[in-house]
C-alpha cells in the first residue's frame, strides 16, 4: 500500500541481477560491510545514502519521486526517480556532486516493516530493506 512507502529504509539483502549487476551507482563506492546504505521517502521524493568508509564520509542523491501508474494497486508497482542534486560529506564539510539521471525501480513488496524492489536501471538486481523510521 503506498501509504507505508514513506520512511527510512535499511539496506539488508542485496540480489545481484542476472547478469552479475548490482544496483544503478553512477557514483561507485566501496562495498565494505561495515557501510550502510538507505533510502528515504516522502510520497514525492526519495533520497538515498551511502557510506563510503562508515557514517563518517557519505554519497547522498535526491530527487522527485513518482508512481509510473497511480491507479494501479497492483504489484509489482513501477516508480522513476528523477535524480536532480548529490553531494559527498566528510563530517560537516560536504562538496557537490554534477548528478542527475532517472531512475526507474519496481516495489515488489511494501509492507509496514518490510520493503522488497528490484532495480531496473542496474540490471535487475532486487533489494530488500528494512523499515527503521
Amino acid at each position: 500500500v503506498r501509504e507505508d512507502l514513506p520512511g527510512t529504509w535499511l539496506l539488508t539483502y542485496l540480489q545481484p541481477g542476472p547478469d552479475g549487476t548490482t544496483v544503478d551507482r553512477r557514483i561507485p563506492f566501496p562495498e565494505f560491510p561495515f557501510n550502510d546504505s538507505v533510502q528515504k521517502f516522502t510520497s514525492e521524493s526519495v533520497t538515498n545514502i551511502g557510506d563510503i568508509f562508515g557514517p563518517g564520509v557519505q554519497v547522498t542523491v535526491a530527487g522527485s519521486l513518482r508512481e509510473v501508474d497511480r491507479a494501479s494497486l497492483e504489484t509489482p508497482k513501477r516508480f522513476v526517480a528523477g535524480i536532480d542534486q548529490g553531494k559527498i560529506c566528510a563530517g560537516p564539510l560536504c562538496a557537490s556532486l554534477p548528478i542527475s539521471g532517472e531512475g526507474l525501480f519496481d516495489g515488489v513488496y511494501l509492507g509496514k516493516r518490510l520493503r522488497i524492489g528490484q532495480n531496473l536501471n542496474g540490471g535487475g538486481a532486487r533489494i530488500v530493506q528494512i523499515r527503521i523510521s
